[in-house]
């Protein structure tokens, strides 16, 4: 690819004010992991824990744990089955009763009503679901859902446009629930699905999620209980009332998180990441800050917080049977934080009211679902400061709604004063604007939360990393932290770099599934075969296995293809390509590899073609137009390739590189003043960013602005002042007086 264009396409494939009182402080990863045997305990059944644990069973019976999914019957359906009818967006869907049964008539996969009787409730408050059965074997949540609150039928997509065979609409992939709620809303879930045949033969030991879901198989607990022998010690379960606050958060995490399944079933050995993959602080599913954006399911919220790492856990707020707070309102903080914080010194608003409220300045929440209000566990305090250099929300003006981010940050420093205290989110938004440095600072600081630590390390390799860079990211493949390593392993191979084959290869027999499964990742994708070494073979195995395990999500397919490229089958690569947009017609991704893979075969046509079927779909994905504009500037179309470039840089604003290639085809179309428009534009926005600043430098030297080119030269030896090519420059910009 063009040099002067150069970019590595395959990059594609709040501190709390709060002082802590009474809460005892862990060190963080250091709880002891529990040895539990699954194969010598079976599951007995909620109706057996109760016989002995009657006040448990008591608060659990009627949470949002028993009713995570009921069979459908007159005590468990709260909907309006009473001949009543809801239309969405033309699509008429009317529920009515059989008999004993409920049922249901509305649009199927092809558009046309059809009839189907409901087999399942899925959740009681604030929304009911209902879930029907299709013939192989899957089950289908229909998007019609009861508001159980107001009383009234409404749509989880009222805003979106769905097509009938669409992967996000109920009869797709996104309403499956088989593969997308299954894990967390019943016990002792297998989900059994043939990718060969694209049957599913699901099964559970008990329908919702039971004593047993959380603590594990029961069997040989209950058995020493009925029959103890003398000075046999009892059986650990799963999860018992003397954990620490850490292993609690860890096992919580199974279900409440954003993450990627591993294993086809969950047999309570080892860890939250032995079997799931956590989401990462990134764009869709978070704000650039850290703040949820789209649902999170709490988790990777919480780890950032300063409550997690001064070892508060779910429990201290949660009673863990019935889900419900301890306290109410502000009471429940001041569990722990001093009394001088529920006062009108310290929130600066009435006390008692409803602005008052701790969580409603350090918990802002998002509604979920259409109707389901949900708070970001991260406790951070709000930085007006922040919104308005980097756009992302803060409490202030969420309640203030007439209120500006000026505002709210001139109320801030006047109620505050100037000083803020450190904050990962700080490193996070420099670098997001192109500041390595400031990722770096994140990722060598201990203090700062893992998560964000590890998505520093996915941002500065997404950016380009230059080798030392690299260097500093390996030094990470002995960390402590699971998610560092496996994240250090997952940004070490974006490189292609085959020298870190022998700092990788010792985790092959990590004693974390996931960093296993990212070392192998990391061999497949550098070509390199370890036939002799048995950890290889063994984690390649469990890599086989994830990758059929999600053959029924676009993803997996993806991931499929990604591994089927990398070994060479091209054709079968193209196949999965196509699977994984036919599972989901929506599935771009999906489109920009293979279109990236007809690129490297030289089929620009077909490029091109799937490049626009994205651009059709998703008119407002920036990066698109960038990848068109530097094929059509590869394929000798400069017309094009400035339109396509130029575009991208008003679609995605965050997208440095995309103003730098701009500014270079500027300046092969000899439009050199606008060229310097746009580098100085962009500087504007990425203040500290090396690649921009040195363009600007270049056009500066050859249009004799030596002046304005010592300040920039300047700039560039305060990110590398070791760069020999700057000082040389400078030197011939101090004879130039």
């Amino acid at each position: 690819m063009n040099n002067i264009l150069r970019r590595t396409l395959e990059s594609l494939c709040v501190i709390l004010i709060f002082t802590l009182i009474g809460c005892k402080e862990e060190k963080k990863d250091a709880y002891t992991k529990v040895s539990y045997d699954y194969k010598n305990s079976k599951f007995v059944g909620s109706e057996t824990c109760r016989e002995c644990h009657q006040e448990a069973t008591k608060k659990w019976e009627g949470s949002h744990h028993d009713m995570a999914m009921k069979l459908a019957d007159s005590t468990t359906v709260k909907g309006d089955f009473n001949n009543s009818v809801f239309v969405h967006k033309g699509v008429k869907s009317s529920f009515y009763k059989k008999g004993q049964d409920f049922y249901v008539t509305t649009a199927n996969k092809k558009g046309v009503p059809e009839e189907y009787k409901i087999v399942y409730t899925f959740g009681v408050t604030p929304l009911q679901q209902f879930i029907v059965a299709f013939p192989n074997g899957a089950y289908q949540c229909l998007l019609t859902a009861w508001d159980s609150v107001e009383k009234k039928w409404f749509h989880l997509q009222k805003d979106v446009n769905l097509q009938h065979d669409e992967w996000l609409n109920w009869t797709g992939g996104a309403s499956n629930w088989n593969t997308m709620c299954a894990d967390c809303h019943s016990t002792d879930l297998k989900k059994n699905f043939d990718s060969k045949t694209g049957q599913y033969a699901t099964t559970f030991s008990e329908i919702n999620v039971s004593c047993e879901a959380c603590h594990g198989p029961a069997s040989a607990h209950v058995s020493y209980y009925k029959n103890p022998i003398e000075g046999q010690v009892p059986p650990e379960m799963y999860m018992d009332s003397d954990m620490r606050s850490k292993e609690l958060v860890d096992k919580c995490a199974r279900c409440h998180s954003r993450r990627t399944q591993i294993t086809d079933y969950f047999d309570y050995k080892g860890d939250f990441m032995d079997h799931y993959i956590p989401r990462l602080l990134e764009s869709p599913t978070y704000h650039l800050d850290g703040q949820i954006l789209d649902e999170d399911y709490v988790y990777a919220s919480f780890v950032q917080s300063k409550m997690y790492h001064n070892g508060v856990s779910c429990k201290d707020c949660h009673d863990v049977h019935s889900l419900q707070l301890k306290k109410e309102g502000n009471a429940l903080c001041m569990s722990c934080h001093q009394p001088k914080y529920d006062t009108y010194e310290h929130h600066k608003h009435k006390v008692g009211t409803e602005q008052s409220a701790c969580v409603n300045c350090h918990m802002v929440g998002k509604v979920y679902m259409g109707n389901d209000y949900r708070r970001d566990h991260s406790f951070r305090i709000p930085r007006p400061d922040q919104s308005i250099q980097y756009g992302t929300p803060n409490a202030c003006v969420t309640c203030h709604t007439g209120q500006t981010n000026e505002w709210a940050a001139k109320a801030i420093v006047t109620n505050y004063g100037s000083e803020r205290e450190d904050h990962f989110s700080d490193y996070l938004l420099k670098g997001s604007q192109g500041d390595k440095e400031a990722l770096l600072k994140l990722l060598e600081g201990s203090k700062y939360p893992d998560v964000s630590r590890a998505t520093s390390m996915s941002s500065l390799i997404n950016q380009g990393a230059n080798r030392e860079e690299v260097k500093q990211i390996a030094m990470y493949l002995k960390a402590d932290s699971p998610i560092l390593r496996r994240e250090a392993i997952v940004s070490i191979q974006k490189t292609r770099d085959h020298s870190y084959a022998k700092q990788i290869e010792p985790l092959l027999g990590d004693s974390v599934r996931s960093v296993r499964l990212a070392a192998v990742s990391y061999f497949v994708a550098v070509k390199i075969e370890l036939p002799t070494n048995l950890k290889y073979n063994k984690a390649k195995k469990e890599f086989l296995s994830f990758l059929d395990l999600n053959s029924d999500f676009a993803s997996g397919q993806l991931q499929i293809a990604e591994y089927l490229q990398t070994n060479g089958e091209i054709d079968l690569a193209i196949k999965a390509y196509e699977k994984a947009i036919e599972i989901d017609s929506y599935y771009n991704r999906a489109r920009m590899n293979l279109a990236m893979l007809y690129y490297q075969q030289k089929n620009y046509d077909k490029s091109i073609k799937l490049y626009k079927e994205v651009i059709k779909l998703e008119p407002e994905f920036g990066y698109t137009y960038y990848m068109l504009g530097l094929l059509y500037n590869e394929i000798k179309q400069p017309i094009e390739a400035l339109k396509y470039m130029k575009l991208a840089t008003k679609m995605d604003a965050t997208n440095y590189n995309a103003f730098y290639n701009y500014a270079l085809l500027l300046q092969q179309d000899n439009r050199v003043r606008k060229s310097y428009e746009i580098l100085s534009d962009a500087l504007v926005k990425f203040p500290n960013n090396e690649k921009l600043l040195y363009a600007k430098l270049v056009v500066e030297l050859n249009t004799n602005k030596f002046t304005s080119a010592r300040n920039t030269c300047l700039a560039l030896l305060e990110i590398s002042p070791s760069n020999p090519d700057y000082n040389q420059i400078m030197q011939q910009l101090q004879n130039e007086r």
